[in-house]
């Protein structure tokens, strides 16, 4: 083997993958969450509480955060990949 001596690609040493489902699940709860206060505010349609407007809109907010993390987690390391690909290719 030519290069550095002292790295060895057997194989033995394995990395895990990197498991997204996590997050899945908190975004699956935020909206979840959501959907349930749209319905209990669609069940009182005789008035609307300003409470539950603003309980809503952070729901929504939040949903719309995670939603976004999750998105830049996994495109951050799609990059990552892709870096160490053109690397090891060159």
């Amino acid at each position: 083997m030519s290069g550095n001596p002292s790295i060895e690609f057997s194989g033995a040493n394995r990395q895990s993958g990197f498991h997204v489902s996590s997050l899945f699940t908190l975004i699956n709860r935020a909206t979840q969450s959501a959907k349930m206060k749209l319905s209990a505010i669609q069940q009182n349609q005789s008035s609307v509480a300003i409470g539950d407007m603003f309980e809503m809109q952070m729901l929504m907010n939040h949903l719309s955060q995670l939603s976004e993390m999750a998105t830049n987690v996994v495109s951050a390391s799609n990059s990552c990949i892709n870096d160490m690909t053109r690397k090891i290719a060159s």
